[in-house]
C-alpha cells in the first residue's frame, strides 16, 4: 500500500476491499513465486484457487489436497456464495496463465511436457473451461473428473495445433495475395493445359462445381460460366485467399460460444450413449459441454459417433486440406504446379492420403458411454468401430461396474461379488459366479491395432499421458476408466480419487497401456507401470502402527464400499483364530478349481467354507478382523488370475505364481499331505518362493 503515493484513502479502501474479496492468499507457492523470484526478482506470481459458486460441496478437492491444507470445508452461506461469485467474475477477466509459471509443462506443445507436469494444463483457463460448471451430476461423481480430463486434454493438445495452422494459412494467404496473379500468369505462359487443369481444380474444390465424373464436372463449369462469365485468374487468386483467411479465422479467431473469448472453432465433438453422463450432461438448464455434443440411443453411441467422424474427415479434406495444398503448390512450385495425379488426389482426398500433420489437425470425436453402453449391450458396436481404426475416433468407457442410471443393475463389467439390484446372493444360488469382463483388455486382441488404456484419476499424470498418446495415435483409441458412483457404490462424496487408487492397488482394476506403436508382440505393446508390486500377486504394503507387511487385496478394497457389505462380517480375534487367513486360503485355490466347482467339495484342497476365511485390517490404529464370504475368496482368485494374465502379456514373471504352482503340484502328487500343508502353508510357500528367486 506504500506504493500508492498520491492515491486517496477512499481509493485505497476500495482497492483493498476488492483484494479482500479475492482468493489471492497463496503468495509464496514455490513454483509460482519463490523459485521465480530467486531467478528474476520482481517477477513472481500469485497462485489462486477460484471455487465455483455452483460447487456441490462434495469435498473431494479437500481430500485430494490433503496435508497441503490449501482448501478447507466451510459452511455455505449467502455471503460466501456472493464472495465466490465475485471471485469467479474476476477470474474471467484474467488472461490464461503465462508459460513463465507453468514449469516444465509446455503450453505450446503439450506432448513435449514431462508426465509429472501434465496436470499443470488445468492452470490454463482455456483448458479448464473445456468443461464448464453447472452440470446435474451427483456430488463427487467419479465420472466428472474423467470427462474433464477428456475435454481439457483434448483442448490442450489441439488448440496450439489450430493456432499454428491459422498462422500458417494466414502466411500462405499473404503470399497468394502478393504472388498469386504473377504465378498463375507464368503457369499459363508455360503450359495452357496445366493452367486449364488448375482452373478446373479450383472450380471443383473451392467453388463446389465438382460432379459425379469428369464430364459432369466439365458440364457444371460450362453452365456456371454461361450464367456468370468465365472464371478468371483474379477470381482464382481472390477465391484461394478468401478460403485460406476464412479457415485461419475459424481455427483461431472464431468465437464459438457467447461469453467465451474468440479462440477458434471446437477442437472436438462428443457422441454420448444414454446413461448417467447424458442425464447430468443435458438436463435443462445444466449442460457442461462447451463443444458439439449429442446423445444417442444406449447401444448406438459408438456407431453414430463413427459416422460423425467420417463426416468430419470429409469436411476437413475438402474445406481445409485440399485448398491449402492447392494454394501451396501455386506458391512453392515453379513447374508441374498441378498434374492429373494431383487433381485426382485432391478430389478424392481422405485420411489415407493425408500427411501426419493433416491428420493431427483433424477435430476429434469422443465416444462416451458407461460400462453398460460400451462393454455390455453396445459391445458389438464398439468392436465394429474399433476395427475401423479411424484416426479421429477416441472412445471412453466410464466404468462404474454397474448400470448406474437404472439403479445399479449388473453389467458385464460387474464384479463377482455383485451387491446390486437384480443380482443373486446367498446359499440358494451359491451367489454370482460369473467372471468380470475386462473390456479394455478384450480390445487388445483380435481387434486390429487400436490404442488401448485402462487408466483412472488414481494416477492423473498417467491418465493425461495416455490420453495424449491416444489423441496423437493415427487410429482409434479406447480408454477404460474406473469411476465411482457414490450412491450405488456406497462411498463418501469426497472419495472418488481414493477409491480409484484402492481398486487399482487391490488388482480389482489394474492399470495398463497397450500401445501398438511399440512393436508387434504383446510384451512390447503392454505396459503395466503404475501398479504397485508389479511382479507379485498382490500389493505388498505395511500396517502403519506396527510396520508388519501384508497383502492388500480386493477384500480390503471391498470393505470400504457399502455395496459389498453382505460379504464381510466383523468378528472377534477369538473367532478369527478358528478361521483361515484369506491369504493362506488363496494358495490352495486356482481358477481351474473355481471353474470346475471343486471349491464346493469338502474333500478337495480348494474347498472354501462360506465365511470360513478372514482378513485383518487397521482402522484408526486399531486392528479389526472381518470374516468373508466364499464369493469374496472366489473374487480374489478370479482377479488374481486376471492380473497374472496381464503380467504374462507384458512379459513380467510373477514369482508368487511360480511358487504356488510348485506348491500345488507337490500337494496334488501326495508329496505333502493336505493336513500338513494347511498347518505349514506359509513356511512351505516361503520355501517355494525362495527356490523361485
Amino acid at each position: 500500500m506504500e506504493l500508492l503515493v498520491g492515491v486517496s484513502a477512499e481509493s485505497k479502501a476500495q482497492f483493498t476491499g476488492i483484494i479482500d474479496k479475492l482468493p489471492l492468499s497463496y503468495s509464496d507457492v514455490p513454483a509460482i513465486f519463490r523459485t521465480v523470484e530467486v531467478k528474476n526478482p520482481g517477477h513472481g506470481g500469485l497462485f489462486s484457487i477460484f471455487v465455483s459458486d455452483l460447487c456441490k460441496g462434495c469435498g473431494e478437492c479437500v481430500q485430494v489436497c490433503g496435508d497441503h491444507d490449501a482448501l478447507r470445508m466451510t459452511r455455505e452461506t449467502p455471503e460466501l456464495n456472493a464472495d465466490l461469485t465475485t471471485a469467479q467474475v474476476f477470474s474471467r477477466l484474467l488472461p490464461d496463465t503465462p508459460q513463465t509459471y507453468l514449469g516444465l509443462y509446455n503450453d505450446d506443445d503439450i506432448t513435449s511436457s514431462k508426465d509429472a507436469t501434465l496436470r499443470n494444463h488445468l492452470m490454463v483457463r482455456r483448458n479448464y473451461e473445456a468443461l464448464v460448471s453447472g452440470d446435474g451430476a451427483c456430488a463427487g461423481c467419479g465420472e466428472k473428473s474423467i470427462l474433464r480430463a477428456v475435454a481439457s486434454v483434448t483442448e490442450a493438445y489441439m488448440r496450439p495445433l489450430y493456432h499454428k495452422k491459422a498462422d500458417r494459412l494466414t502466411a500462405l494467404a499473404e503470399r497468394i495475395a502478393t504472388e498469386g496473379a504473377e504465378r498463375i500468369a507464368a503457369m499459363q505462359a508455360r503450359s495452357e493445359s496445366e493452367h486449364r487443369l488448375f482452373r478446373t481444380t479450383f472450380a471443383h474444390l473451392v467453388m463446389g462445381l465438382g460432379g459425379e465424373n469428369d464430364a459432369d464436372t466439365a458440364h457444371r463449369i460450362t453452365d456456371y460460366e454461361a450464367e456468370h462469365g468465365p472464371i478468371t485468374d483474379a477470381q482464382i487468386v481472390g477465391g484461394l485467399e478468401a478460403v485460406l483467411r476464412q479457415d485461419a479465422f475459424n481455427h483461431k479467431e472464431l468465437q464459438a460460444i457467447d461469453g467465451r473469448r474468440a479462440n477458434g472453432m471446437s477442437v472436438m465433438m462428443m457422441g454420448a450413449s444414454t446413461g448417467c453422463n447424458t442425464v447430468y450432461g443435458s438436463t435443462p438448464a445444466a449442460n457442461p459441454h462447451a463443444y458439439p455434443w449429442m446423445n444417442s440411443l444406449f447401444q448406438d453411441g459408438a456407431t453414430i459417433s463413427w459416422l460423425m467422424a467420417e463426416s468430419v474427415i470429409v469436411n476437413h479434406a475438402h474445406r481445409s486440406v485440399a485448398p491449402e495444398r492447392l494454394a501451396s503448390s501455386l506458391v512453392h512450385r515453379t513447374e508441374h504446379v498441378i498434374t492429373e495425379a494431383d487433381y485426382f488426389t485432391l478430389t478424392h482426398l481422405d485420411d489415407a492420403l493425408m500427411t501426419e500433420q493433416e491428420v493431427r489437425e483433424l477435430p476429434k470425436i469422443w465416444v462416451i458411454g458407461g460400462d453398460g453402453a460400451l462393454g455390455d449391450i453396445g459391445f458389438q458396436n464398439v468392436s465394429k468401430v474399433i476395427l475401423q481404426n479411424r484416426p479421429n475416433v477416441k472412445m471412453l468407457m466410464l466404468d462404474t461396474q454397474v448400470y448406474s442410471n437404472t439403479g445399479g443393475q449388473n453389467s458385464d463389467s460387474s464384479t463377482m461379488l455383485g451387491g446390486y439390484d437384480m443380482n443373486q446372493f446367498g446359499a440358494a444360488s451359491q451367489g454370482k459366479l460369473i467372471e468380470k469382463k475386462n473390456v479394455a483388455e478384450a480390445f487388445t486382441s483380435g481387434h486390429g491395432s487400436p490404442y488401448v488404456a485402462a487408466v483412472s484419476i488414481a494416477n492423473a499424470p498417467k491418465l493425461y499421458k495416455a490420453m495424449l498418446d491416444g489423441l496423437a495415435y493415427r487410429g482409434t483409441a479406447f480408454f477404460q476408466c474406473y469411476t465411482t458412483c457414490q450412491p450405488e457404490h456406497g462411498v463418501g462424496d469426497n472419495m472418488s480419487a481414493e477409491q480409484a487408487k484402492m481398486v487399482r492397488d487391490a488388482r480389482g482394476v489394474p492399470e495398463f497401456v497397450y500401445n501398438p506403436r511399440r512393436g508387434e508382440t504383446m510384451q512390447e505393446a503392454f505396459d503395466l507401470k503404475g501398479n504397485p508390486s508389479i511382479d507379485r500377486d498382490w500389493w505388498r504394503t505395511k500396517y502403519a502402527s506396527t510396520g508388519e507387511a501384508y497383502n492388500f487385496g480386493v477384500a480390503h478394497w471391498a470393505l470400504t464400499e457399502g455395496r459389498f457389505r453382505k460379504h464381510l462380517k466383523k468378528i472377534t480375534e477369538a473367532e478369527a483364530a478358528t478361521l483361515t487367513l484369506l491369504d493362506d486360503m488363496l494358495y490352495f485355490v486356482t481358477q481351474d478349481d473355481e471353474i470346475n466347482r471343486r471349491v464346493f467339495d469338502p474333500s478337495h484342497r480348494s474347498f472354501i467354507p462360506n465365511f470360513g476365511c478372514f482378513i485383518k485390517v487397521e482402522e484408526q490404529d486399531v486392528f479389526t478382523c472381518y470374516a468373508v464370504t466364499r464369493q469374496m475368496v472366489l473374487f480374489a482368485v478370479e482377479r488374481r488370475k486376471s492380473w497374472r494374465m496381464l503380467q504374462s502379456k507384458a512379459g513380467i514373471v510373477n514369482r508368487d505364481y511360480l511358487a504356488q504352482r510348485a506348491f500345488i503340484s507337490k500337494l496334488d502328487r501326495g508329496e505333502i499331505t493336505l493336513v500338513d500343508a494347511k498347518a505349514r502353508v506359509r513356511e512351505l510357500m516361503a520355501t517355494e518362493l525362495a527356490a523361485v528367486n
